[in-house]
């Protein structure tokens, strides 16, 4: 790992996602699941959990970059545009700095098209287990 490396990966949010999300949250606030309620809103329909789209962030630091035995220190996220359902979204994350106690942080942006919905920074502490 390096700094500059970045990993990205893309979603497609559905409806069973969001139904998941809110069942594993206990968020069910009808913003996210109720069609009718949603409908008189600002949006116009739901919208996807904000913890939905920054799970993905963490799936991709816990799982490739800087991947497995990646804690969490800090994170944070701005969010500029929401996520609907049936939205692709790709993630990424990127290396910012690299310090020798193995603290990592890394920068992760959601877009939705070309439309940025999520940008951050993720400082994670990697301690990669070692077999032998």
């Amino acid at each position: 790992m390096k700094i500059g490396d970045s990993q990205v990966a893309t979603y497609v949010v559905d409806e069973e996602k969001v139904r998941a999300f809110a069942a594993v949250s206990t968020d069910w606030n009808p913003i996210h699941v109720d069609s009718a309620y949603a409908k008189k809103t600002r949006f116009g329909r739901p919208i996807v959990h904000g913890g939905l789209i920054m799970s993905f962030v963490s799936a991709l630091l816990g799982q490739e970059l800087p991947g497995p035995g990646s804690i969490y220190l800090t994170q944070n996220a701005t969010f500029r545009a929401p996520v609907f359902v049936g939205d692709k979204v790709t993630v990424s994350v990127t290396v910012k700095e690299i310090r020798p106690n193995g603290v990592v942080t890394l920068e992760h942006l959601a877009h939705v098209n070309d439309r940025v919905v999520l940008e951050g920074k993720s400082v994670i502490l990697f301690e990669p287990v070692v077999d032998g």
